[in-house]
């Protein structure tokens, strides 16, 4: 027969076994949990830089797309009203060439004749500039000025 000594030691030899084995098992899980974290860790990184760059290539697209629209725009304005303009449409010719005037100026040559009722188009064949310009310039004076 076994005496009580023997029993309990036996019994705490087998709760220690299984605590050691359950332990290295949870330190087995705990590893493989990890390199799981940071493998996604990884992914994650490389996401947000195919994003950003996904970003760029969008945002350079955009712009191109809104370079193209201006463009064509300005190109059907050409084919709709060719260079040929009426006399009377012509209000204000200037000795100083369109190139040569700063912005500021061209600004307010382009308000000076809105506000006299001239048309875009009048305008900017007046003042040689393009039509989308002389729109644009108009448009933000009309902003500006709160309408």
């Amino acid at each position: 027969m076994m005496n009580s000594e023997t029993v309990i030691l036996a019994t705490f030899s087998i709760g220690v076994a299984a605590s050691i084995g359950t332990s290295l098992l949870c330190l087995s899980k705990y590893r493989r949990q990890r390199q799981l974290v940071e493998f996604v860790e990884g992914q994650i990184l490389e996401l947000q830089d195919v994003l950003a760059k996904s970003r760029e290539t969008a945002e350079t697209a955009a712009s191109r797309v809104t370079e193209q629209s201006r463009h064509i725009a300005w190109l059907e304005s050409r084919v709709r009203h060719p260079k040929a303009v009426k006399e009377d449409s012509v209000v204000e010719t200037s000795s100083v060439e369109p190139q040569k005037l700063t912005i500021t100026e061209r600004r307010h040559r382009v308000t000076k004749l809105a506000s006299r009722g001239q048309n875009i188009d009048a305008i900017a064949t007046a003042l040689g500039m393009l039509k989308g310009e002389v729109e644009l310039i108009v448009n933000l004076s009309h902003a500006a000025a709160g309408r």
